[in-house]
Parts: C-alpha cells; sequence; structure tokens
C-alpha cells in the first residue's frame, strides 16, 4: 500500500512537470490495481535529444524494493535505443529506493549522442565443428593461416593412437574440435568460411597427404554490438567432458552472443 501512494504522488508531479498536449499519457492500471505481470504504466513524449517516446513502468515494488523499467520507442537505430534504455536503467540504479522517475528522465536533457557507448554493430560469428584431425599441427597452422588476423579460438579433445593401425599416420590427433572466429562483417566471414572449406592442406588424410577438412556448421550470425567478442589471437583449448564444452561454448553462442529476436 505504501509503494501505491508513493506511486500517486509521484504520477500527479510528472503529469504537473511534463504538462503539454499529449506530452504525458497514462497508460494504466491505477497502483492501487496493479499486479506483478500488469504494472503500472505511462507515457512521456521528449524532443530533446532527439524525437522519442519514453514507456515506465512502475512494478509494484517502485520504490522501496524495485526500480521503474524504461523503454524507448522511435524512429531511432536499435542499437541507440538500447543504448539510451540502459542509460535510464544506470540512472535509475543510483538512486534506490528513490521516486526517481523525473530525474532520470532528465539525464536525457544534455545527452549527445554521439556520446553514447553503441558497442560494435555488424559483426559476424562464425562457429564450426570438425568431428576428427589426424594432424593437429598442420590443422593449426592451416587455421592459423585462414583465419588471416581474425580472432579465433578452439576447443577440442585429444585422441590416444597407441596401437592404433587406423592412425599410424596421424600426429598428436583431436576429434570433436569447435572453432569460433570473429569477423568485423558479414563479408569477412563468408571469406573466411569458404577459404576454410576450400584450402586443400588443412589436414592430412590417414595416408599422411594432406587434404580438405570436413566441417559442419554449427552456427552463424550476427553479434549484439555489445557482445564479448573472441579474444585477440589464435588459441585452443583442451575439454574433456561435454559439460566442460558448455562452460566455453555457451558465452559465445546465439543465444548468449547474437542480436536479440524482434518482437
Amino acid at each position: 500500500m505504501a509503494n501505491a501512494l508513493l506511486q500517486v504522488a509521484e504520477l500527479k508531479a510528472l503529469m504537473k512537470e511534463f504538462k503539454g498536449d499529449g506530452v504525458f499519457e497514462f497508460l494504466g492500471p491505477k497502483p492501487a490495481d496493479a499486479t506483478d505481470t500488469n504494472p503500472t504504466c505511462l507515457k512521456i513524449q521528449r524532443d530533446v535529444p532527439v524525437p522519442m517516446t519514453v514507456v515506465v513502468k512502475m512494478p509494484v515494488g517502485y520504490p522501496a524494493e524495485a526500480p521503474p523499467i524504461f523503454k524507448v520507442e522511435g524512429a531511432l537505430e536499435d542499437a541507440v535505443i538500447e543504448a539510451i534504455e540502459e542509460l535510464l536503467t544506470r540512472e535509475a540504479s543510483y538512486m534506490p529506493a528513490m521516486e526517481c522517475i523525473s530525474c532520470v528522465l532528465q539525464s536525457l536533457d544534455g545527452l549527445d549522442l554521439s556520446t553514447l557507448d553503441l558497442g560494435q554493430p555488424g559483426r559476424c560469428r562464425s562457429i564450426f565443428k570438425v568431428e576428427l584431425v589426424n594432424n593437429s599441427p598442420v590443422f593449426s597452422r592451416s587455421l592459423k593461416s585462414c583465419v588471416n588476423g581474425l580472432p579465433c579460438i578452439w576447443f577440442f579433445r585429444t585422441i590416444g593412437v597407441q596401437n592404433n593401425a587406423k592412425f599410424s599416420f596421424a600426429v598428436d590427433p583431436l576429434r570433436a574440435v569447435y572453432c569460433i572466429v570473429d569477423a568485423p562483417d558479414k563479408k569477412s566471414a563468408g571469406e573466411f568460411m569458404k577459404s576454410i572449406r576450400t584450402t586443400g592442406d588443412v589436414d592430412c588424410d590417414m595416408l599422411g597427404k594432406p587434404c580438405k577438412i570436413q566441417l559442419t556448421v554449427v552456427e552463424e550470425f550476427e553479434m549484439a554490438p555489445k557482445a564479448t567478442a573472441v579474444p585477440d589471437g589464435f588459441s585452443g583449448t583442451e575439454y574433456r567432458t561435454d559439460e566442460d564444452l558448455d562452460e566455453l561454448m555457451n558465452p559465445f553462442k546465439a543465444a548468449a552472443a547474437g542480436l536479440p529476436t524482434k518482437k
């Protein structure tokens, strides 16, 4: 009840502050009728720093136990909208347990959009699997040549070959090798994948002769602008269990690093 009373008072203050035709719009429900799944919402039109609409949700726990939630709408790039929402959320975090919506919105008054951290839009990630590598030194050298300076990491399992005629020409063979390569754009990613597929000496066959690799694409996607990049350079890491692999791979897969699905 205390939160509801504070929300009502703040709504009245916001209504007075943002007066004008179409500037403030109460979307409901009333604070006394709000629920966790249907919180009180309002909409404020702004012309500064650019025309936009800010939709504000007041969770049932606001202000004592929860911060307000901000969503920006307007003719802006997705990366700009995301950066402004992050800015508003960050400003609210500086004022816990306070009626802060007016102060948070005021942070937009002097905002220079060119100073926003938009990350790196347009980056693309390729993840592929090689079931078997017969000659890992050859594979490592060839893979490094194909990536041509692009950041690359790869995860692998080793194979014991003692007294196994099948691997008589093998040199430190590997299995279930997962490679992750970041490229600055879609074109560069495509050029890399073409190179790794068509180069004829990425590995050696069972007779020790140079050969192409048989790879399976796991994922190819455009990365979220602020997604964590593959570290610069070229490195390989051994894993021993599926759990180890998940821990290594999951932060780099599309679910964590890809562009959010548009609704």
